[in-house]
């Protein structure tokens, strides 16, 4: 009898087991052990990106993903020459299971060398009844399918009018930030401004704002014991967030006198905002060396407490509203209207995901963004640990601790805010009320009733445009190389003579190289946009 009583307690028990196991779900997962984990690869070419190393350990971040999907992540970001890397292993067949790509040419290469797998049919392969296939943004997959001709890529901070029907904004500020927000602009350090006796409304002009950063040098005012420093850009990515932000808000535009596309870098405008930059650096209110930093040592200068302003991506620098805000728009000394570009079409993002079709284990992997991309997954990655990291209201919005804002800080330990490629805006912001975010910082530069802002979806091309090893796609890659290495030189420039001088280089080796080639197909596309969405870019400069 007790022989039988104790069969029958194995029997129940086993069943017991046998039902958990049939329980996973995609939404819901049971555990994995340690010892069967799969690593896969993952290769970006966003330098200033520092992920976490991946840690197993229960509790973490990583280490609850692990428990979740069953996978581990072995990440690669190096961090020169990414994208020329990237490419080299396209060549040798030497693919990465998964890339975090932004670089257009490189992700262009990618498609039409026919090694990554189209989203559909990786997910309805691998992973039919994924949330990716059911609730994915069509007017963000109708974007990425004109631009790339079939759905290739999944991207990053994902926003759009259908993404905003699925993931409601909890409170009517969001619509303003969906239709103003920009993340390049320039921001001032409260408490110094203060100490200066400067006030705001002198930081509207180019000259206000040169006059600042002379006073600043000048003050000799220090924070424990170190003279504060008038002005950082974005570190060595300052071509792209700092210029931008310069260019635009000096009023360089993408099209002529004519209504043509015309590259941003011809621009006079353009000259203006290279010539802040070297005068910041000749004055020496900025220093050659602060365009070397890496991006954690940007955000370290500007926690320090010394740094007077910035001005690139505000979004990568942890700036919190309550020491740091923006003047929004800069009137440079020609007087020219402020310019934005805003995606006023469905947005495709910034990382875009791409996944190889030589990957050893794409079920793991569809398990893996599935799991990245959930709201659970979500929650997890970019706020952390209930009741430790986050507490959540009785309207079930999201609030983040004083501990989670300094794990966001530090992100490339903490893993916590640290996924960039699954940022989903539009989710985040139907969970996270405005006082938790930028609030005037990255507002203040589209809101500004001085800046006129134009769709840069018009300037979203499809990516056949210009193949990569086509004749014109090593002309635009010649371009491109020159013309970074051409800023440099010519910002560095020790006179203002010697700048003229390497600025003339700069431009006429841009047309010796073919731009204008470049240009008149860009302009067709251009052209084709404007009468596919019934609107154009009215020049105002």
């Amino acid at each position: 009898m007790g022989k039988k009583k104790c069969s029958l307690i194995f029997i129940c028990l086993l069943a017991a087991v046998l039902c958990s196991a049939c329980g996973k779900t995609s939404e819901s997962y049971s555990g994995y052990a340690k010892a069967d984990y799969t690593k896969i690869t993952l290769y970006s070419d966003v330098s200033f990106w520092e992920p976490p190393l991946w840690d197993t350990t229960e509790g973490t971040v990583t280490g609850d993903i692990s428990a979740k999907t069953g996978v581990t992540v072995d990440v690669e970001v190096p961090t020169q020459e990414a994208d020329t890397r990237l490419k080299l292993k396209i060549i040798d067949d030497e693919l990465p299971d998964v890339m975090a790509v932004t670089d257009e040419t490189t992700i262009n290469q990618l498609i039409t060398s026919g090694k990554v797998f189209r989203m559909d049919e990786f997910f309805e392969t691998y992973k039919p009844d994924s949330h990716i296939l059911k609730q994915f943004p069509e007017d963000v997959k109708k974007e990425l399918i004109k631009r790339d001709g079939a759905w290739y890529v999944l991207p990053s901070h994902i926003n759009s009018k259908d993404a905003r029907n699925i993931w409601k904004p909890c409170i009517d500020y969001w619509n303003d930030v969906a239709e103003y927000s920009d993340n390049n602009t320039i921001i001032w350090n409260k408490h110094l401004l203060g100490q200066l006796g400067i006030r705001e409304e002198e930081l509207d002009t180019e000259e206000g704002v040169l006059a600042a950063f002379e006073k600043a040098k000048n003050s000799g005012i220090t924070v424990d014991g170190k003279d504060i420093i008038p002005l950082i850009l974005d570190g060595k990515a300052y071509q792209d967030p700092s210029l931008k932000y310069l260019e635009g808000t000096f009023g360089a535009e993408w099209v002529d006198e004519n209504g043509n596309y015309k590259d941003i870098i011809l621009q006079p405008e353009t000259k203006e905002a290279l010539k802040f930059i070297h005068t910041a650096l000749q004055k020496g209110y900025l220093t050659a060396d602060s365009l070397t930093l890496e991006n954690m040592q940007v955000k370290e200068l500007i926690a320090s407490g010394r740094l007077l302003c910035f001005i690139g991506n505000a979004a990568n620098t942890s700036a919190s509203e309550e020491d740091w805000f923006s003047t929004g728009a800069i009137i440079s000394s020609e007087n020219k209207t402020p310019v934005l570009g805003i995606e006023m079409e469905a947005s495709t993002g910034w990382m875009q995901i791409l996944i190889s079709k030589d990957c050893k284990s794409p079920r793991k992997i569809a398990d893996w963004i599935d799991y990245m991309t959930s709201e659970e997954g979500m929650q997890l990655c970019f706020f952390g640990h209930e009741g430790e990291d986050y507490t959540i209201d009785e309207k079930g919005m999201i609030h983040r601790t004083e501990k989670r804002k300094d794990a966001e800080a530090n992100y490339s330990s903490t893993g916590i805010g640290a996924w960039w490629l699954f940022e989903n805006l539009a989710w985040r912001r139907s969970v996270s009320p405005a006082d938790e975010e930028y609030g005037n910082i990255q507002l203040a530069y589209g809101s500004d009733p001085r800046t006129i802002r134009y769709d840069l979806s018009l300037l979203m091309f499809p990516a056949d445009l210009i193949a990569a090893d086509s004749e014109e796609g090593k002309i635009e890659q010649e371009i491109k190389t020159f013309k970074e290495k051409q800023i440099l030189v010519t910002v560095l420039a020790e006179t203002d003579e010697q700048f003229e001088m390497e600025y003339k280089k700069l431009i006429d080796g841009l047309y010796e190289r073919g731009i204008e080639d470049i240009d008149a197909l860009k302009n067709e596309a251009y052209q084709k946009n404007c009468e596919d969405y019934q609107t154009s870019i009215q020049k105002v400069n």
